[in-house]
Formats: structure tokens, sequence, C-alpha cells
């Protein structure tokens, strides 16, 4: 008898166990994954960081609370993940794209300016900055997983302008690209008002030129100079 009771606990054991197997072979859904860092970033904006939580997002994204655990370790992971890709990539993308080096500059200016002049992109930043004092952790895995790598690329962009006489050899690239970051955040938190896309194009050429990293004054109807695009492209939030 113990045997005929022991071959359908056998047979249910084996049939979880290839579930739970199908389970963790079942490839990522990206429908999910957009659906999660759209529903983060709106709350986030809305709400602040306390005001966000696994279960209002998956509610959101009309997701099941486990989806967004099997993905993110924490809360402050998914955030910075839904920040940078609510940020995107432009400028960099402007860089390796197609286009001649003469209009390189102008189009690094329009990428930056319309991803700073983006709806909520103001307010997030200031969600994000705002979130330092009680939850430093944001931003420091936000810094190393997405901000670094953007400033490396750019360091790079920089020194070999440096190496090709097109900017000064005594410059600084990680404090160049402090100074712009600075100057956007100035732009859009502190100062008041709510800037333009035109404007914001405008505020981003006196920066580079306040900086010094324009060789040779620009003539009138002509490109700026390529030696901006580093500059330019170091917008960081």
């Amino acid at each position: 008898m113990s045997k005929l009771r022991s071959q359908p606990q056998k047979q249910l054991a084996a049939r979880k166990n290839r579930q739970r197997g199908s389970r963790a072979g079942r490839p990522r859904s990206a429908a999910a994954d957009n659906a999660i860092l759209k529903a983060a970033t709106k709350l986030f904006v809305e709400r602040g960081f306390d005001g966000v939580t696994f279960e209002n997002i998956a509610a959101t994204a009309g997701v099941a609370r486990t989806t967004l655990y099997r993905r993110w370790s924490s809360k402050e992971a998914l955030l910075a993940q839904a920040i940078a890709t609510e940020r995107g990539g432009s400028e960099q993308l402007v860089v390796t794209g197609p286009g001649g080096p003469e209009t390189l500059s102008e189009r690094l200016v329009d990428a930056a300016a319309a991803v700073l002049s983006a709806p909520n992109y103001r307010k997030m930043v200031a969600r994000l900055v705002g979130s330092v004092p009680d939850h430093p952790e944001l931003m420091s895995i936000y810094w190393k997983a997405y901000l670094v790598p953007r400033r490396a690329a750019m360091k790079t962009v920089l020194e070999r302008g440096q190496k090709e006489g097109l900017l000064r050899h005594d410059l600084d690239p990680e404090i160049v690209l402090d100074l712009i970051g600075g100057a956007v955040v100035h732009e859009l938190l502190v100062r008041p008002g709510s800037p333009s896309a035109q404007s914001l194009r405008d505020y981003l050429h006196r920066v580079i030129g306040a900086l010094g990293l324009e060789n040779g004054r620009r003539s009138r109807g002509q490109p700026p100079r390529v030696a901006r695009r580093a500059s330019q492209a170091g917008i960081q939030r």
C-alpha cells in the first residue's frame, strides 16, 4: 500500500519539477520590462522615492509583483534603470551615428536640448537629486551603473580632441564634465521658469564658449567647431 501511495506523490513531484524548470528557462519579456520601467518612472516623478513600491509599480505595469523581484534586487536598482532608460543616450548615438563631422556639434546640441526639455525630465532630475539625503543608494547605483560609463566615453572624446589640438592640453576632462553637468542642473532646477529646447540650445552654446572649448571664434553662418562635441555630449543628467 505504501508503494501505491508513493507513486502519485512521485508523479506530482516530477510534474512540479518540470514546471519549475520551464519557468526558469522562459525568456525574459521585453514588453514586461518596458511596462515596468515606464511605470516606475511615472510613479517616481509623481510621488518621489518614498511613494514608490514594488507593489504599486507592478499594479501600474499590469504584471505580477514576483516579476519585479526576479528582475531587480532592490527598488533603488529598478529606479536607477528606469531613470537611465528615460534619460536615454541620444548624444552617444549621435557620436557613433551617420553624419559628417562638420555638423556633429549642432546635432549633439540638438539631441541634448531635446532630452533636457522633454516632458517630466526636469521633475525627474529634481526627484533624483532630492533623494540623495535620505536615500543615497539610488544616486550611488545610478552613478556607478549609468553615469560612469557615459562619462568615460565622453572623457575619451575630450582626450582625443586634446591630442588633435582642438582642445587645450591643460584642460581636465573630468572637471569639464562636472562643470557642464553642474551648469545644466542649475539651469533646470535653480533658475525659475521652464526652458524650451531652443533656449537650452542657446544656453549650451554659451556654457561651452565660457569654458573656452571652442578653438577659435565661430564665424557667422558656419557650423560650430567639432571640438565642442565632447563637452556637449558630456551632459549627464
